[in-house]
């Protein structure tokens, strides 16, 4: 391939299943709404320091996030494709970092898959769509990783050679590796300029989403490096008890570290970046939004479950063997052969420390939030890049491979990859169908999407069948593309229909004169909040008199109440108020009750009662 067509490849791909994966659907769950609403306040009032939610501090996240987000909506209005757009750009942006990292490190075919596995992906494709911050602080990370890691594994001069860079003037070794004897350090440094390119990334990262912006890469890198001095020292060191090797390596490479990573340069870079808003929110609010977001959203999560997110050990490596389809199946395969060629050197000793760098770079943040009490699939969602990386290599080897000699290498692990590929086709069909007759209503037609990866399938075996390995890999590459885009797009607007609730509130709402100002009675969803377009009166306590105050309060005022608190509320109404409306959530099997003021002529139809 030209320099140019791999580039080309991932944008133009990158960008249709993007823009097919646009569905036009009301915003999902709580934090979806809730950010967004935190994003259009910014944009309203114009104070772009303190988040605030419905008129209460905003705690949960820091504002990178909100900050993209309210500048899409000044351009493009405060609608959900606004709030989304940021994931979007994000989700490519990490599509380049791996076809840069992939084309480096291996070749540029391994590079275009890398970056397509990574956006065919199901929870990528999800997070991509979604108005949250998890793709923002994975791009971030990943660049900061690849910028890092690209220059610890530079080589070793024009020609191409895999090994450590040299000091300026320095000698070699003849065969290309560092010549520590001769001067040269066991690592590279990165540039000034570099360093500082990096702190920068990792401080935007700690104003997306706090402190693991920085320190999840670092995690990543530090050990990694560590490792590669220490390799690369244990090849000058004369033979010996491998202990005593190792710990003659052990504390230069520390050195090598610090040295070449520049901790100083990264950490005023990134306090750079960071700093000036997390002082000036800690002015604004007398240390309030520190306390509630370190005490609370960061140790508390780690330490204790919060809203019921809880799971064992294993829940991210299950998760992410569903979340990561198609190309879950293989993710074993590829962990286990890159461990493997690492331990036993089968493979250059530059591919050995590439292969080291996904593993390690997998295996810390699917390790690190394993630790952590509360969990979420999205939380692990910058190990992705890792693993796309890591089956893009065995993918592409396998198909060379079997191009070669005819016959692909693990042929029953190919053929369980396109069996599953299958399965899932037949999952999605039967999850969507199922689902419709218990809370998604007119839901079926997105089963349609299901046929994507069982026809995909079917190519993909004829294919391998037929010695065509690399289209067969073009194949399977462009099913999971086509199916992840479709799935969050076309297929998640049709599920969309059944949520009624957003439609519901707007038209409640009302504009101009006529508007209405809604209140909410043991209801706490963000949904509401931001299909009013405008300030609720949240009562979240069993207070039915506030209730009937709020009512009281003015003719436009409009009560949402659950169906099983209703009778709470019709012993304290106010005279002349009723029902004025209701609609059912999805998965619920209880209605949400509009309580207004009725007009006359609707109070003398039902008899002077309340409406039901």
């Amino acid at each position: 391939m030209s320099e140019r067509r791999p580039l080309a490849i991932v944008v133009i791909a990158g960008l249709v299943a993007l823009a097919l994966g646009t569905a036009r659907a009301p915003l999902w769950d709580e934090d979806e709404p809730r950010f967004a609403v935190i994003a259009r306040t910014m944009m309203e009032t114009g104070d772009w320091v303190v988040p605030v939610f419905n008129g209460t501090l905003a705690v949960d996240k820091p504002v990178l996030m909100h900050w993209a987000m309210a500048a899409s909506m000044s351009v493009f209005g405060a609608n959900e494709f606004a709030s989304r757009l940021p994931s979007m750009i994000a989700a490519l942006a990490t599509a380049l970092a791996l076809l840069r990292i992939g084309t480096r490190l291996f070749n540029p075919t391994t590079g275009v898959v890398a970056a397509l596995a990574w956006l065919g992906s199901l929870l990528a494709g999800i997070e991509a769509h979604a108005a949250t911050p998890d793709a923002i602080l994975t791009a971030l990370c990943t660049w900061a990783t690849v910028l890092a890691a690209e220059v610890l594994l530079r080589p070793a001069g024009a020609g191409g050679t895999a090994g450590a860079g040299t000091r300026a003037g320095g000698l070699r070794a003849a065969d290309g590796g560092p010549c520590i004897a001769c001067g040269d350090d066991a690592l590279p440094r990165l540039g000034v300029g570099r360093a500082v390119g990096i702190g920068l990334l990792l401080g935007l990262a700690v104003v997306c989403k706090g402190p693991i912006g920085f320190v999840g890469p670092l995690a990543v890198l530090v050990p990694w490096a560590w490792w590669v001095a220490v390799d690369r020292r244990l090849t000058e060191l004369p033979a010996g008890p491998w202990l005593r090797r190792i710990g003659a390596a052990a504390v230069p490479a520390v050195i090598d570290v610090l040295r070449s990573l520049r901790p100083i340069v990264l950490t005023a870079a990134m306090l750079l970046a960071a700093a000036p808003w997390y002082v000036a929110v800690w002015q604004r609010t007398d240390g309030a939004w520190i306390e509630g977001f370190f005490f609370v959203h960061n140790v508390g999560r780690f330490m204790a479950p919060m809203e019921q997110h809880s799971g064992g050990v294993l829940f991210h490596p299950l998760t992410m063997l569903v979340l990561f389809f198609p190309w879950s199946c293989f993710l074993p395969l590829a962990v286990v052969l890159a461990a493997w060629r690492t331990w036993k050197r089968t493979v250059p000793v530059a591919t050995v420390h590439a292969l080291g760098l996904a593993l390690v770079w997998l295996g810390v943040w699917v390790g690190g939030f394993s630790a952590a009490a509360t969990k979420l699939p999205n939380y692990i969602l910058p190990a992705y890049p890792a693993a796309a990386l890591l089956v893009a290599v065995v993918a592409v080897e396998a198909a060379r491979q079997a191009a070669t000699s005819g016959r692909w290498p693990h042929p029953r692990w190919a053929a369980t990859g396109t069996l599953a590929l299958a399965f899932g086709g037949v999952a999605t069909i039967a999850t969507i169908v199922i689902a419709a007759r218990y809370g998604l209503p007119g839901a079926e037609p997105a089963a349609i999407v299901g046929l994507v990866p069982l026809v995909g399938a079917g190519a993909c075996w004829w294919l391998a069948a037929r010695n065509r390995p690399e289209a067969a890999l073009a194949c399977f590459t462009g099913t999971a593309l086509l199916y992840t885009a479709l799935a969050v797009g076309p297929a998640a607007g049709q599920i969309a229909t059944a949520n009624a609730i957003p439609g519901f509130v707007s038209g409640l709402k009302g504009d101009g004169d006529a508007a209405a100002r809604l209140g909410t009675f043991m209801i706490a969803s963000p949904n509401v909040v931001f299909y009013a377009s405008g300030h609720v009166n949240q009562i979240v306590q069993d207070d039915a008199a506030a209730a009937a105050k709020f009512l009281a309060s003015g003719p436009d005022a409009v009560l949402l109440v659950p169906a099983d608190k209703l009778a709470r509320v019709e012993a304290v109404l106010p005279a002349g108020y009723g029902e004025v409306g209701r609609s059912r959530p999805m998965f619920r099997d209880e209605d949400v009750v509009a309580i207004g003021r009725v007009a006359p002529a609707d109070r003398t139809a039902r008899g002077g009662e309340v409406a039901r």
